[in-house]
């Protein structure tokens, strides 16, 4: 069987550029016996890809060059599988990497397809700031007009910022969009101005429909820039069309002219606060979801504990975990999970307080059961009767809340730990021997 892999992906090129990106570094190879191909990418990312995106276009291209019963894999290149007992040596930076995407024939430039207001996790710290946005981006214009969003870094706003803008397209494709950031508003205002093409610029920005900006804070630095935006708002506002801008900091916190804060201020303000601790159980459930990872429930709790200040930082601890486990080969555990907090925070201290992993270390082996168990479905009696023992214990030796308990056990909810406790609490009262069997547990844990 043999056919020219490298003919068929060069086609790509052209008739299909967003499957060429991830085929461009393949090789493939066919089993005539087997009836089947294999196609080697030098990446997991390019495997994932390809899989979850592709198969159907991979296998309809194999079948007009091989026969219609032909099948396929995707593999991981033996060279890079090679790497993986190579020391690991990860590099996260603060900063969006540009990816190929897969963005639909005329798509608005700049507009990241992947933000969606569908893989949004929404809290008690964003669900206003993602209300107000949904419902600019369902009637733009027509409500919440400016929509200004604030909050820290990493914690969301330019994922809602695209969210708007790409729901807005796949109502209307016809609607005219702009997203920009504040850096590049200002960068655009000198260039037009040194070439005297200023009838351009207003043409661009003050004829959208929909305006987005990044970052507006960064008008701060620029006069002739804010004077600029200062009439692109009043002619936008004038016409019903929709404006967004997000900030670190509120508008009047800003180091602005008070008729822009006034007219920031018109509209509706929203800010993001830090995740708590269930939406960030909730953004790794659909990061593991995402990269295909099945990881226990108490590697959740570890990392959505220790990982509280935004997003970014927690995406990133993530990504640095499932890297170690690629690269070494490794199981995805509490102790995995510790090495790539190290990474990500090399300041990060395992030791300071009585953490969960240690609890439950120890009850598992006074009941000679496994760690696992203790986050498992299993109830027989043993199993069950440590598991409680071990919730009562760390709600009294640690300052973890009920709902990060049940986490670090098997995604308990907040009443079955509630009930673990109090039924522990009456085995104290009610059996002697019992409580001196707790008496030493906890002993044994302070030591």
């Amino acid at each position: 069987m043999s056919f020219d892999w490298d003919q068929i992906v060069g086609q790509l090129k052209t008739s299909s550029p967003s499957l060429y990106i991830w085929l461009e570094k393949s090789t493939a190879s066919c089993d005539e016996k087997e009836n089947k191909c294999i196609i080697e990418v030098p990446s997991g990312l390019h495997k994932k890809n390809l899989n979850e995106k592709y198969s159907e276009a991979i296998l309809n291209i194999l079948k007009k060059s091989i026969n219609d019963s032909v099948s396929f894999s995707v593999e991981v290149s033996k060279s890079q599988a090679s790497q993986k007992n190579v020391e690991p040596k990860i590099t996260i930076k603060e900063q969006q990497i540009p990816l190929p995407l897969d963005s639909p024939a005329g798509h608005i430039p700049y507009l990241n397809t992947k933000f969606k207001f569908d893989n949004f996790i929404v809290g008690d710290s964003n669900r206003f700031a993602h209300a107000a946005s949904k419902a600019v981006a369902e009637a733009p214009g027509q409500t919440y007009n400016p929509l200004f969003i604030y909050g820290g870094v990493g914690l969301g706003k330019t994922h809602l910022l695209h969210a708007i803008g790409n729901l807005v397209y796949e109502k209307n494709p016809q609607a005219k969009i702009l997203i920009t950031t504040a850096e590049k508003f200002i960068f655009d205002v000198v260039q037009h101005i040194g070439s005297g093409k200023m009838a351009d610029f207003k043409e661009k920005y003050r004829s959208v429909d929909l305006l987005l900006v990044d970052d507006i804070e960064f008008l701060q630095k620029g006069i002739q820039a804010r004077e600029e935006f200062f009439h692109t708002f009043n002619d936008l506002s004038n016409l019903n069309k929709q404006i967004v801008a997000t900030s670190d900091s509120p508008p009047q916190e800003l180091n602005l002219e008070d008729r822009l804060k006034s007219r920031f201020a018109a509209g509706i303000i929203a800010d993001i606060q830090p995740p708590n601790f269930e939406t960030r159980v909730a953004i790794l459930k659909l990061k593991a979801r995402d990269m295909n990872k099945i990881v226990p429930d108490n590697v959740l709790a570890f990392l959505a504990e220790h990982v509280d200040t935004n997003i970014r930082s927690l995406s990133a601890t993530f990504s640095t975990l499932v890297a170690l486990s690629m690269q070494t080969g490794s199981e995805i555990d509490l102790d995995l999970a510790k090495q790539a907090l190290k990474v990500t925070n090399p300041s990060f201290d395992s030791n300071k307080k009585i953490g969960i992993d240690l609890i439950q270390q120890i009850v598992a082996d006074y009941y000679n059961i496994k760690v696992q168990d203790l986050s498992s479905r299993k109830r027989p009696e043993n199993i069950a009767m440590a598991r409680q023992t071990a919730m009562y214990i760390t709600r009294n030796l640690t300052d973890y809340s009920l709902v990060q308990i049940g986490q670090y056990f098997g995604g308990k909810d907040h009443t079955t730990v509630m009930h673990a406790i109090k039924k522990v609490e009456h085995m104290i009262k009610a059996d002697d021997k019992f409580r001196l069997a707790m008496d030493e547990l906890v002993a044994r844990i302070k030591k």
